[in-house]
């Protein structure tokens, strides 16, 4: 096994038990570390901005507290120096933070169109992604006469935020089935579109896995899903150096069979290698 895997686990270990790594870490495994960013020597630390799209948590507190574990993590790797949690619920304004003249070092999203309009657009670089692909799921009522995605010509159509992944995708597979909705409403939240199908507001619903994972265990169908695109992704800021990407993405990766603790927090299963064109083939996909 390479020797960063390991010293990321043991490193994480150590964070777990409420030790102190840093004293006992030999000089050599900092010297990975070194020039970790392009700012003045003088920067005091390290930003993750976070975002966890329209799923419903808007408590800042739990938000922090949530991703605290990974911020600690990836603290270790850059020579202990802090990374602060910046959540923020709101899409438009999280991008508008991620594009700003001061960009965070580090940012963690769930609306990964955004995330892909920040790599293309903004100078970030993908570290790590969820492993499995995301997809949108298109639900009805279980005796809804629609039975496949070419029923829905016509039919009202609910999904959520018009800034989400799930609502743009749902829409770039409209688009390439070549299917008329009768009308798109979006509402905030995905609870919401699940609850509105149920209502009979609309006909058909566009939904994340989650959600469709209930829809269907509540006794609800998935007539279809959208192409499978990149998940929830960790990208860093042009002010990190290439150098500190591969080192937090050996690190990361090396979490995946021992380092439960970090990844059921932020509700990732494993890490995957991110890619530059991953980004790049979504925003294709959604013509954004």
């Amino acid at each position: 096994m390479q020797t960063s895997h390991l010293l990321a686990r043991r490193q994480l270990l150590s964070l777990l038990g409420g030790t102190c790594l840093a004293a006992s870490t030999s000089p050599s495994a900092w010297a990975q570390t070194a020039a970790l960013s392009k700012k003045p020597a003088s920067s005091a630390g390290w930003r993750l901005l976070i975002n966890e799209a329209v799923t419903g948590e808007v408590n800042s507190f739990v938000l922090t507290n949530r991703y605290r574990p990974l911020a600690d993590f990836i603290s270790l790797q850059i020579k202990g120096r802090a990374v602060a949690v910046e959540p923020v619920v709101d899409i438009k304004r999280f991008m508008t933070v991620a594009q700003g003249a001061i960009k965070p070092e580090l940012v963690f999203g769930k609306s990964v169109n955004q995330l892909a309009k920040l790599v293309r657009d903004n100078g970030y670089q993908p570290i790590v992604k969820r492993a499995d692909a995301y997809k949108s799921a298109f639900i009805v009522l279980k005796d809804s006469p629609i039975k496949t995605l070419a029923d829905a010509a016509g039919v009202k159509i609910f999904m959520p935020d018009a800034a989400s992944a799930t609502s743009a995708v749902a829409l770039a597979e409209l688009r390439w089935q070549k299917v008329a909705a009768g009308r798109i409403t979006h509402v905030k939240f995905q609870e919401e579109v699940a609850q509105s199908i149920t209502n009979g507001f609309a006909q058909m619903g566009a939904v994340n896995p989650t959600v469709a994972k209930k829809w269907v265990e509540d006794g609800g169908r998935v007539v279809a899903q959208t192409q499978p695109v990149v998940n929830w992704s960790l990208l860093a800021s042009p002010s990190v150096t290439p150098e500190a990407v591969v080192l937090l993405r050996d690190a990361l990766m090396g979490t995946n069979a021992e380092a439960a603790a970090v990844l059921t927090a932020v509700g990732v299963k494993e890490w995957a290698k991110a890619e530059r064109k991953d980004y790049l083939d979504l925003l294709t996909y959604t013509k954004e």
